[in-house]
């Protein structure tokens, strides 16, 4: 935990020994993320193989399909962000930063690294616009109050960058440089240092690299152009929890499991076999060989028929356990078969039906969303303050956000369940329209109009055909 600026002072370690936990379990994850299982379970492929010269052949990446799953949810049926009415200058003001950031893949971005790391990192700048971009968490470092976790008192961006320095003597020497960007409320700060052996060794001038960048930059708004996105926290944390960390000996099990299954079946595909010497032929080689499977035995005593060296792998065991560590997933992860379409068929007939089946991944996504909601609003409404100081743009002062579930919409059950709440006058024919097909207020007025109008043009139809019913009926009754 970092509790002042001090861990930039020359002489200073980087990155700070507090922060190594947090940095190797991001890297570790993104290794996850991106497929590289390998380089996280290694010590694991002892179990393959003792002398742990065999390879993880077989590559389960459930950890990309898990935070694609949450991002998909939250992020894959767009929600409805507004500031207004349709065609206000506050509307107008929301649609061009949403459209010029391509905000809503940011904000997927986003969504992505809440899930593999904990936290999700918003940013906002400007430079001819208000510009809206995710950073990556490894780069960023929170500074708190020791007396109050939750109390933030600045968000420093750093990285290091090389930069050839050949010498006589090395033609290949790189110098390192740590570059800061620290936010603070109304003020950001520049700073450039030359890092040696992992030590901050002295402060460079910002220009020598950044020629057009000031060592302080005043941004006239009074709070942070950095706005996080944590995962589950506790009141004792300040960076959010991975999805990662409680499923990693699940899976690793999992692959190892199933790649011990796949050499199995492999090994035993062409089983070796024994029989007489008098079933071996020369190649062209001059090997004595038999034209047949695996390896070749010859047995010279009793000349007896060829046959096939078999073992039984107790299979079933196996299958059994990956069924169980399944069923963990499952319930460590928060989702179920059905989360990845892995549905049986008559269990989800209906959108009701699915939606039971999605309890806890919805109660997961919800969770996000709480997170996510009030972030989104902030930082669009800190991108509308950077457009109105510095361009000809508006500040916005109040967002909605209305967020869909992510679930495919079974429209016949639902146009079901709205027309019998009209037809039974507990809704309104107005409010049911609005819910199905969300109209906005000038479209539902419109569709209201239509349906009066038809309505009008059936009735006198209507009435001409339920009159000729009757008569007929009264004549047939004569």
């Amino acid at each position: 935990m970092i509790t002042d600026l001090s861990f930039f002072d020359i002489g200073a370690k980087w990155p700070p020994d507090s922060e190594m936990e947090r940095l190797q379990r991001y890297d570790q994850n993104r290794k996850l993320f991106e497929g590289r299982h390998e380089l996280v379970f290694k010590d694991w492929i002892r179990l393959l193989r003792d002398d742990k010269k065999a390879t993880l052949e077989i590559i389960l990446n459930w950890p990309k399909r898990l935070s694609t799953l949450w991002a998909d949810l939250l992020l894959g049926e767009p929600p409805r962000i507004t500031a207004g009415e349709t065609g206000s200058k506050e509307q107008e003001q929301l649609d061009k930063i949403i459209k010029n950031n391509n905000f809503l893949n940011t904000a997927y971005e986003v969504a992505i690294d809440l899930s593999r790391y904990g936290d999700g990192i918003f940013k906002t700048r400007y430079d001819k616009r208000a510009i809206i971009e995710a950073v990556p968490p490894s780069l960023w470092f929170l500074v708190v109050t020791a007396d109050n976790i939750k109390d933030v008192q600045a968000h420093v961006i750093a990285w290091t960058f090389d930069i050839a320095t050949p010498t006589l003597l090395s033609k290949d020497k790189k110098t390192t440089y740590l570059r800061l960007e620290i936010h603070e409320r109304g003020k950001i700060t520049n700073k450039l240092f030359e890092l040696q052996d992992e030590i901050i060794k002295n402060e460079i001038d910002i220009k020598t690299f950044y020629p057009d960048l000031e060592p302080e930059i005043y941004t006239g708004i009074d709070d942070f152009l950095v706005v996080p996105v944590h995962n589950m926290q506790t009141s004792d944390r300040i960076y959010g929890l991975d999805d990662y960390s409680d499923l990693d000996s699940i899976i690793q099990e999992i692959e190892v499991r199933i790649a011990q299954i796949s050499r199995i079946l492999d090994k035993h595909a062409d089983p070796n076999m024994y029989g007489p010497a008098t079933a071996l032929e020369q190649n062209e080689l001059g090997e004595w060989v038999v034209r047949g499977g695996g390896k070749y035995f010859p047995v010279e005593q009793g000349e007896q028929p060829p046959g096939y060296v078999v073992w039984d792998g107790k299979l079933d065991a196996a299958f059994r356990e990956i069924d169980l560590l399944m069923e963990q997933f499952y319930a460590l992860s928060e989702t179920s078969a059905a989360a990845f379409g892995q549905l049986k068929q008559g269990l989800a007939e209906s959108g009701s039906a699915l939606r039971r089946l999605m309890m806890a991944p919805l109660a997961k996504v919800n969770r996000i969303r709480m997170r996510f909601d009030p972030a989104i609003k902030k930082i669009l409404r800190l991108a509308s303050k950077l457009d109105a100081l510095y361009g000809n743009g508006i500040e916005l002062e109040t967002i909605n956000i209305a967020w869909n579930d992510g679930l495919p919409d079974d429209e016949k059950e639902q146009a079901e369940i709205y027309s019998m709440l009209v037809q039974n006058g507990l809704i309104s024919r107005e409010t049911a329209l609005k819910h199905l097909f969300e109209f906005d207020a000038e479209t539902l007025k419109q569709e209201l109009a239509k349906i009066a109008v038809e309505t009008a043009q059936e009735a006198p139809a209507l009435f001409t055909t339920t009159l000729q019913t009757q008569q007929n009926q009264q004549q047939q009754s004569e």
